[in-house]
C-alpha cells in the first residue's frame, strides 16, 4: 500500500502512535474529553501503562521490518544534549570528514535548525517513531548510559552497541547490591546483556565494568573521549570553549571562574547545596589573587528546584550549558560533593575541594561509596566554615602530589587520545558485514 494514499497515511500514523506509546491518548482522545477530570486524574496512570505495553509488539515489528544500513551512527546521552563521551567521538568522526549518517538522540528538538547541534547531524526525538527507526537501521549505537534499555529498543543480530558511561572513577556505588532504584537496575541489565563493548579510562573502571553488570563485555581501555579536551593537544578547541563561555556569561578576560556542581539526592532536601557564597568569593580572592565569579551547574534532577534560590551577585547559574568539559576548560576551581566529574577536572591540576554537609549520613541515606571522601586528594568540607578555611589554607605542592598518585593507584589511562582510538574501532566495526 503506498504509503502517500489516504489509507497509508493512516496506517503509518497508527503505527507511529503505537510505537510512541500515545496510540490510546490519541485515537480515544474524544472519549477521554468527554470523562469527568476526577476519574480521568484516576485513569491517566493506567492508560499510559497500556499504551507503553501496546508499544513493545509494534517497535519489535518495526526492528525487524527495518534493514541495517552499514554507514549509520546512533548517538544516545541519558541529557539528550550535545554533550558527554558520544559527543567527542561525534566530534571526532566529523573532524576525519568520514562518510557516516549521524542520528542524534535529543529530548526536545531545537526551535530553529540544529540548534547547538552539528549540522551533519540528524536529530531524533526520544521513544519518536523516527527514533526507533534510526536505531533499527543503525550498523553502531553509541549509548552513555542505559537509556536503549529505558525506551524499548532492543539491539538486533548484526548491530553493535558501544556503552561508554558517564563518568570515570566514580564515588558512587551503582551496583544493583547497592542501588535501590530496582527499575533502573532491571534496565542496567537489560542494556548490558547487549553491550559488545564498553570504554573504560581506567584500571579502576575496567574492574567496575566486570563487577556491575557488564561481566561478560569486552572492555576498551582507550580513556574517555570527552576527557581529551583536557589535555595540550586540543588546546585550540579548549580556547574556542573558554571564549563562548566568557562571552555567554559576560565575563571580563582576566575573570577567574570557581564551579560549584554538585550530584543530587533523592530526598529532594535542597539544604546541601546551600554555600556561603559571598565569604567563599573573598576566601578565592585572598587565596588565590584577582577577580572572580561562581558559576552554579546543578545536576538535571535539581535544576528546577534550585531556580527558586536567589543567588548573590558575582554567582551565575550555568546548569543550562550542556557541556561540563567545556566549563573545565575556564575554570580556576572546582567544588562539589559526590560528583565523578571532579576525578576528571583532577587531570588538568587546577585546585578542586569537596562539599558535603551530609558526608556522614550520605552512605546510608542515599548511596554507598566506592572509597571514603577523605582519601581523595581534595579538602573535605562539612560545613561552610570548613570549607572557606580549606580554600584559605590551600597547599598547591601537596595537592598536585597526591592527585598524581590518586590518577596512579587507580590507573587512569585518559591523555588526550581516546577519542582517536574509539573512533578507530568504529571504522574496523563499520568496515565489517553485518551479521545476516
Amino acid at each position: 500500500m503506498a504509503q502517500n494514499s489516504f489509507l497509508g497515511r493512516k496506517k503509518l500514523a497508527i503505527r507511529k502512535a503505537l510505537v510512541e506509546h500515545r496510540f490510546i491518548k490519541t485515537f480515544f482522545k474524544y472519549l477521554f474529553d468527554k470523562i469527568p477530570k476526577t476519574i480521568k486524574g484516576k485513569w491517566k496512570k493506567f492508560w499510559k501503562k497500556v499504551d507503553k505495553m501496546l508499544a513493545v509488539p509494534a517497535i519489535r515489528r518495526l526492528e525487524r521490518d527495518t534493514p541495517i544500513d552499514p554507514d549509520t551512527i546512533v548517538f544516545i546521552t541519558s541529557t539528550g544534549r550535545y554533550d558527554c563521551n558520544p559527543k567527542w567521538i561525534c566530534e571526532e568522526i566529523l573532524r576525519q570528514q568520514l562518510p557516516y549518517k549521524l542520528y542524534w538522540t535529543v529530548r526536545k528538538k531545537p526551535k530553529f535548525g540544529n540548534g547547538r547541534f552539528p549540522m551533519e547531524l540528524t536529530l531524533v526525538k526520544r521513544d519518536s517513531y523516527e527514533f526507533h527507526e534510526a536505531c533499527a537501521s543503525a550498523r553502531v549505537i553509541i549509548d552513555n548510559s542505559t537509556s536503549m534499555a529505558f525506551m524499548q529498543h532492543h539491539k538486533k543480530p548484526g548491530q553493535i552497541l558501544i556503552e561508554t558511561w558517564h563518568g570515570a572513577i566514580g564515588i558512587k556505588k551503582f551496583s544493583k547490591d547497592t542501588n535501590t532504584d530496582k527499575v533502573w537496575v532491571q534496565k542496567a541489565e537489560e542494556e548490558a546483556a547487549s553491550t559488545d563493548y564498553c570504554i573504560s579510562n581506567s584500571t579502576f573502571e575496567t574492574e567496575l565494568y566486570k563487577d556491575t553488570f557488564w561481566a561478560n563485555t569486552e572492555i576498551l581501555q582507550y580513556g574517555h573521549a570527552r576527557n581529551d579536551i583536557l589535555f595540550p593537544n586540543y588546546s585550540e578547541r579548549a580556547e574556542t570553549a573558554k571564549q563562548e563561555i566568557y562571552e555567554k556569561y559576560q565575563l571580563e578576560p582576566e575573570t577567574r571562574i570557581c564551579m560549584y556542581a554538585p550530584t543530587f539526592r533523592n530526598d529532594g532536601d535542597i539544604s546541601p547545596y546551600l554555600i556561603d557564597y559571598n565569604n567563599l568569593l573573598e576566601a578565592l580572592k585572598t587565596r588565590f589573587g584577582g577577580e572572580w565569579v561562581i558559576f552554579t551547574r546543578y545536576h538535571r534532577l535539581i535544576t528546577k528546584k534550585m531556580k527558586s534560590i536567589k543567588l548573590p551577585q558575582g554567582v551565575k547559574n550555568v546548569s543550562g550549558y550542556p557541556d561540563i568539559q567545556e566549563l573545565m576548560c575556564c575554570i580556576d576551581v572546582g567544588i562539589t560533593d559526590y560528583s565523578s566529574w571532579i576525578c576528571e577536572y583532577m587531570l588538568t591540576g587546577r585546585p578542586g575541594f569537596l562539599y558535603a554537609t551530609d558526608a556522614d549520613s550520605f552512605v546510608h541515606n542515599e548511596r554507598a561509596l566506592f572509597y571514603p571522601l577523605t582519601s581523595m586528594p581534595f579538602p573535605l568540607a562539612r560545613n561552610n566554615k570548613e570549607l572557606i578555611e580549606n580554600v584559605l589554607q590551600f597547599d598547591e605542592t601537596g595537592f598536585k602530589e597526591k592527585c598524581d598518585a590518586f590518577l596512579k593507584k587507580y590507573g587512569c589511562v585518559d591523555d588526550g587520545h581516546a577519542s582517536e582510538r574509539a573512533v578507530e574501532k568504529i571504522k574496523e566495526l563499520m568496515g565489517s558485514s553485518p551479521e545476516k
